[in-house]
């Protein structure tokens, strides 16, 4: 068996474990879960009803401008409503989209930090005897 060989061995291996723990990932939800359990689980909260009521907004807003008659700077104030809430909502959700990735790296330097430890101890263990 050449190097080839024994590398390809040990990359197929630790593709089959990388696939292995992938499968027991949580999905969207189960991560967006953990977001609402986290230390910022409040805030998680007081952003969701922020962007229901924005969607809300937003939807009122774009009805307003395209199908009830009004002047012109009617319109207008309905477009920027529209755009403004749009805005709004979209850097809400991209809040809570960093906040469920903080979440899930936290896990994972966690998970990381347990295995050095595990390491650690197996390493110390031989030298004590």
């Amino acid at each position: 068996m050449n190097i080839d060989e024994k590398i390809r061995k040990e990359l197929e291996s630790d593709a089959a474990k990388i696939d292995d723990i992938l499968a027991h990932e949580p999905g969207i939800f189960g991560l967006l879960g953990n977001a609402f359990k986290g230390s910022l689980g409040r805030w998680m909260i007081i952003v969701g009803i922020f962007t229901f009521v924005l969607t809300v907004v937003m939807f009122w807003s774009g009805y307003q401008f395209f199908f009830v008659e009004g002047t012109q700077m009617h319109k207008m104030h309905w477009a920027v409503v529209f755009l403004f809430s749009t805005m709004l909502q979209i850097a809400l959700k991209m809040w809570t989209f960093m906040e469920m990735n903080r979440q899930s790296v936290l896990r994972e330097s966690k998970r990381v930090e347990l295995v050095v430890e595990k390491l650690v101890a197996k390493l110390e263990q031989p030298s004590k005897q």
